[in-house]
């Protein structure tokens, strides 16, 4: 089995500048990111993928390789990861069973995860495996929006707010922090998420989008409430 793990990290946001190589303690989360596969037995190479110089050499000083910087079509705001994936994949020379994708952005994770993940895509004879987890709030039944006459609505049409919190379904969001997926899959479907995707189940969701999700992550940190590897193993 060979397994092709990418960390993909544009410089490029807007709203919480540089968030991909923020520091925890004194590692940024790209080079956490890139020790998560380094650090996973099964990962047989690692990639970044970005359009900035000052992000490559930090990955390729934490022991990544790259192909050079992407692209300007793949480091706009529109860009698609799926396409930063199938552009890595394309420039190897080496053919690989697995794409893993770790984005510096969600960084609770553990080499552990891509090994258990791979596991189950291969017993349930799956495409994928995806990180997610359970979310309770807001609900999307409590969701609302404003109609065409100005008055409010509901997101999801025909459902209503007023049911009791026992008697909504169980709901769960994307973590963010792994995607795998067989490489045949990804060339022919291009896509993260295939039909026949298989759900890893992780207890926290922290994907810092926002200066106010990197200070979260950091208190829940010092409460011992997650832990990232790379600082906290």
């Amino acid at each position: 089995m060979k397994v092709l793990a990418i960390v993909p990290a544009r410089c490029g946001s807007k709203g919480f500048i540089d968030k991909n190589i923020k520091k925890i303690e004194n590692k940024t989360l790209l080079e956490l990111a890139v020790e998560v596969g380094i650090d996973c037995p099964i990962v047989n190479d690692i990639y970044v993928s970005t359009d900035c110089k000052r992000y490559e050499d930090i990955a390729l000083n934490a022991g990544c390789k790259s192909f050079g910087l992407r692209d300007e079509s793949l480091s706009t705001d529109s860009s698609k990861t799926i396409d930063v994936v199938i552009d890595v994949i394309q420039k190897c020379s080496t053919s690989y069973d697995y794409v893993v994708l770790l984005q510096p952005t969600s960084p609770v994770r553990a080499p552990q995860d891509i090994e258990n993940m791979i596991a189950l895509i291969e017993k349930n004879n799956m495409d994928a495996s995806v990180t997610i987890s359970s979310f309770d709030e807001p609900h999307p039944y409590k969701l609302k929006s404003i109609s065409s006459n100005g008055m409010v609505a509901a997101f999801i049409n025909g459902k209503t707010s007023e049911i009791p919190r026992q008697l909504l379904p169980k709901v769960y969001a994307l973590t963010g922090a792994i995607y795998i997926v067989r490489v045949n899959t990804v060339l022919e479907n291009k896509t993260l998420l295939p039909k026949k995707t298989i759900p890893y189940i992780m207890k926290d969701n922290i994907n810092i989008d926002s200066e106010k999700d990197f200070i979260y992550l950091d208190i829940m940190r010092k409460l011992n409430k997650v832990k990232i590897w790379g600082v906290d193993k």
